[in-house]
């Protein structure tokens, strides 16, 4: 039920209110309705508890430029004197293209919860669960702070101290970025730090929701299958991360349902208000395997039960294959070698910012689908909604850790590799169960600017070390990678590289100058590619190679000698792609990017005057209005004929 209720009288300014004008100036504008609704609709995304609802309809958004939200206590404001109704997901700075400035924004929801009989009262808890706000997150519930929250990730919080009837929930996000970031950590034009590789959108960027809780929640559910030998069995091992949430032991029985299968783990303790992990592992004689082309998939739900009661459920999708590094640098899926193709995606829409919604994702993925692609890739774990379609339509996945092009010297400081590999671990916790995730990637050209010479300093290899053994313990079954850039002169290998299973490989050879910034020589040439990449395959023989980026800018049509026309553009990206499929080590190609996206106000992405449109990167296949660029369809008739697995 939704109800409109006319705005509450002002209070004083220092409760959030609005005073009058001084004389001459404008009135503000009038507070806009105050609507109070219940959770309601469908989760976008299939995995996830079953009780599980849309915190959607209206919101209200205060932009705090100048940072007095908390001193004037907007988080306890009774009016929405200041405030504008707005939909969640929001990007305050979706369609700026000028300032790319760090801020601060506030959002506010006024909701209803179910009455919950009394005699289930003291069993009936309430969570909330934001799928991604940028950047940092303070939470009210009601005038109490309950929570706060550092990064790009899902997290959720108890919804401790609620109200019958009507309740308040404030959400505070700071855009604001430090110069020890993991990915905006460069000086920007406003409030200190915030430049990039991408745009540092501002807001609640992906979905809100809540959840009842009975007794019991799972709050989370791991599924690794191992498939030790192709046309043989397939081990599936189930962790269940459940929360007691009363103040009495619970003894519960885990239940699995997997393929018409019943798999029960009996008589399990979950202590009183704590945590438990309950793991189990089954097998499939006979495994029906994912992969391109034939991307099968099993449903699953593990729920707890106490007696006769479902107090929790949780459902999810998988798939059964086998990842592996082979000798000579190949990469294996399900025994074959592979071969894949694709583009790498940018959550950046000119309207929507990063606020993408169901029909821009869909649409990206149409774009993949239509090209061919076996591969994607992208600089964060994208959206959930987006790992599900991979799943579904058998595209494999090259998933970055948010670390981007941190400096040796950061790295040499614990506390950012203690953050880096926060992130990495976030990383694969989140995405573990989509079939789609080939590679766990630690960072994106850490150590990689110009002038630290491609050196691995020892607080990188540090994390590389650490990195690589936390990504294992929790997921054994994938490929463990860095994406690193590609320099003529610069070192081609480094000791902590026996860490890896993959080296993703960033190829701009003729588009950027690449090589060492210390020779005196011209810009690199496509025609040192090749000898470049047997220079990094002799150096790490078993190591397989994956081509993580490669382009060049093109913003208008002009003749194929024209760095940033289209035609050069075209000629650019088929020659290196021909370099790529000649050397059998080379697992795949990963063109930077499907859709142009926003950089940096000043960015020209190499491009020489008069063919750069700052701040967008313009490499990409397809132009940030959607209009596929001509070397989208040389690429499509190449790649329907690329055969993924050989």
């Amino acid at each position: 039920m939704l109800v409109a209720l006319a705005a509450l009288p002002p209070v004083a300014s220092a409760q959030g209110g609005q005073p009058g004008p001084p004389s001459g100036e404008p009135a503000p504008p009038p507070p806009p309705p105050l609507v109070v609704e219940p959770p309601g609709g469908k989760p976008l995304i299939y995995e996830g508890q079953t009780t599980r609802q849309l915190l959607g309809g209206t919101w209200y958004f205060r932009q705090d430029d100048t940072f007095v939200g908390d001193t004037e206590r907007w988080y306890a404001q009774d009016d929405l004197n200041g405030w504008t109704a707005i939909r969640v997901p929001h990007n305050w700075n979706a369609t700026d293209t000028e300032f790319d400035m760090a801020s601060v924004g506030w959002y506010r929801k006024e909701f209803t919860l179910p009455a919950v009989p009394k005699d289930e009262a003291k069993r009936t808890f309430w969570n909330v669960r934001f799928e991604g706000a940028n950047y940092r997150t303070k939470v009210w519930l009601n005038g109490r702070a309950i929570g706060a929250y550092t990064g790009y990730f899902p997290f959720e919080m108890d919804l401790d101290g609620l109200r019958k009837g009507r309740n308040t929930l404030v959400v505070k996000v700071s855009s604001l970025r430090s110069n020890r970031d993991l990915t905006h950590w460069r000086p920007a034009a406003f409030n200190g730090y915030g430049t990039g590789g991408w745009w540092n959108f501002g807001g609640l960027l992906r979905e809100v929701y809540v959840r009842r809780i009975d007794t019991i929640d799972i709050e989370d559910v791991h599924v690794l299958p191992r498939l030790p030998k192709v046309g043989g069995p397939a081990k599936v091992e189930v962790r269940a991360y459940l929360r007691n949430l009363t103040d009495k032991d619970r003894e519960v029985d885990l239940v699995m349902a997997v393929d018409g299968e019943r798999i029960e783990l009996k008589g399990k303790e979950v202590p009183a208000n704590a945590p438990r992990v309950l793991t189990e592992t089954f097998t499939i004689k006979r495994p029906r395997l994912w992969q391109p082309g034939r991307p099968e998939l099993y449903p699953m739900t593990v729920s707890a039960e106490e007696g006769d009661e479902t107090r929790a459920a949780y459902r999810l999708r998988f798939g059964v294959r086998k990842l592996e590094a082979a000798l000579g640098g190949v990469i294996l899926l399900n025994g074959r070698r592979l071969n894949a193709r694709g583009a790498s995606i940018h959550e950046d829409d000119r309207k929507e910012g990063g606020a993408l919604s169901r029909s821009t994702r869909s649409l990206l993925v149409s774009r993949l689908r239509d090209l061919g692609a076996t591969i994607t890739r992208s600089h964060y774990p994208l959206h959930p909604a987006f790992l599900e379609a991979f799943d579904k339509y058998g595209i494999l996945y090259w998933v970055d850790a948010p670390v981007y092009q941190v400096p040796n010297t950061y790295f040499n400081e614990t506390a950012v590799r203690a953050a880096a590999k926060r992130a990495v671990v976030l990383t694969v916790r989140n995405n573990i169960n989509h079939a789609s995730v080939m590679t766990w990637s630690l960072a994106n050209e850490p150590a990689g600017n110009r002038s630290e010479l491609g050196i691995v300093g020892p607080g990188l290899a540090r994390f590389i070390e650490d990195g690589a053994a936390a990504v294992r313990e929790l997921d054994d079954t994938r490929l463990v990678a860095i994406d690193r850039q590609s320099r003529a002169g610069e070192p081609v290998t480094s000791s902590v590289y026996r860490r890896l299973d993959a080296l993703g490989v960033n190829d701009y050879f003729g588009w950027y100058d690449s090589y060492k910034a210390d020779l005196v020589r011209a810009p690199t040439t496509t025609a040192e590619l090749s000898d470049y990449l047997d220079q990094v395959h002799a150096a790490n023989p078993n190591l397989p190679l994956m081509i993580t980026e490669f382009g060049a800018e093109a913003v208008r049509d002009g003749p194929a000698s024209q760095p940033g026309s289209r035609q050069y553009q075209r000629r650019f990206v088929l020659e290196h792609l021909r370099i790529h499929a000649s050397k059998p080590y080379v697992a795949g190609s990963i063109h930077w990017a499907l859709r142009d996206f926003r950089v940096d106000p000043t960015w020209s992405g190499g491009a020489p005057g008069g063919w750069s449109t700052p701040p967008w990167n313009n490499k990409s296949l397809i132009e940030e209005f959607n209009e596929r660029k001509p070397v989208y369809f040389d690429l499509r008739k190449r790649w329907r004929k690329t055969r993924v697995l050989r």
